[in-house]
């Protein structure tokens, strides 16, 4: 096989880092199905919630060569959007000091990391072609049925975090991870991850950074607390307990990520005008989110967090909003929001 540096391929493609897996491992496969025990049992805990997917991806996570007919090789990598930079931009309104508000997390700013993602994956498929020539390849950037956290730490590009994320020398939680599944062998590349220190020392996304008990000591990451699942993933109405829980995210939450490593939490969340929010055209709020993360949980399950904001204020504002929102609003879910016990 020709001699080449995948490193310096990736990292000129853009990703921070980059390993290399051979799907014919037999130590590989049985990490997958050890993975997807601990999965399914996770599953039947219930810390799933309602995200039926999962269950159903199971089988296809485990098995990534029926998944991915023909790959021999997957190559991982971890890339940012800019997440946590000071130059990270968004497409959302100015908001007043004193505006009604509500926050989208800070992961969401520039180009939705899919698409970024995908970019660079694409590039290193192009790049890997004029040295080993043509071949097929499929990139998955948290689209398609894959275990990437687990992936990306198997291969040594980082370690799982209490807080279920993958934590790396480079950026810490701050990445995405990408794979790029190949039918041509490509020589394995696994790291080791120079942490400078393990996370038993410090434990703060436990310790100080949920809010909600969804990341707590010695327990099971649980979806059905954490704001980024109510706020993203959650369907229909939000009970009151849910709500109570939501503090004033619109879109994601970033507590259990800015306090890693551990410092004090940095404010790096988007704002939005809540009465911009629900009175502007969902037509212009569309094109607005278009091509961020942002245009995944959509105008309308926006606007219902942003509901669950305005019921929570004890600003008299917040009380004319939503007598605004049920004369003018014709959907059922935002008008049930308004009103639900």
């Amino acid at each position: 096989m020709k001699n080449f540096d995948l490193t310096a391929i990736a990292k000129a493609s853009g990703a921070i880092s980059v390993a290399c897996l051979d799907l014919n491992d037999p130590e590989l496969q049985l990490a997958l199905k050890n993975q997807g025990k601990s999965s399914q049992v996770w599953l039947d805990e219930g810390y799933g919630a309602d995200m039926v997917y999962l269950q159903r991806m199971l089988e296809d996570k485990v098995n990534l060569q029926g998944t991915f007919p023909g790959a021999q090789s997957v190559i991982i990598i971890t890339f940012t959007n800019k997440w946590g930079m000071e130059d990270a931009e968004h497409p959302f309104p100015p908001v007043a000091d004193d505006a009604l508000r509500g926050y989208i997390s800070g992961y969401a700013k520039e180009q939705d990391y899919h698409r970024t993602g995908h970019e660079i994956l694409t590039e290193i498929h192009q790049k890997l072609k004029l040295e080993l020539g043509d071949f097929e390849a499929i990139p998955a950037v948290d689209t398609k049925p894959v275990f990437e956290r687990f992936l990306a730490a198997y291969a040594g590009l980082g370690i799982i975090g209490p807080n279920d994320l993958l934590r790396t020398p480079e950026r810490d939680v701050r990445v995405f991870i990408g794979s790029l599944f190949c039918n041509v062998k490509i020589p394995e590349l696994k790291l080791k991850p120079e942490m400078p220190f393990p996370c038993h020392f410090c434990r703060a996304c436990e310790k100080r950074g949920c809010p909600t008990g969804a990341i707590a000591e010695g327990k099971a990451f649980d979806s059905r607390l954490c704001i980024s699942y109510l706020t993203i993933e959650k369907k229909g109405l939000l009970d009151k307990g849910q709500r109570d829980l939501m503090e004033e995210w619109l879109f994601g939450c970033d507590w259990c990520s800015v306090v890693c490593p551990p410092k004090e939490k940095e404010d790096k969340r988007i704002p939005v005008d809540l009465d911009w929010l629900l009175k502007s055209s969902a037509g212009e709020i569309r094109r607005l989110i278009k091509g961020s993360a942002v245009e995944y949980a959509g105008v309308q399950k926006l606007r219902r967090n942003a509901i669950v904001i305005l019921r929570k204020s004890q600003d008299e504002r917040a009380k004319e909003l939503l007598q605004w929102c049920r004369e003018n609003m014709q959907s059922e879910l935002l008008l049930g929001q308004i009103d639900c016990d």
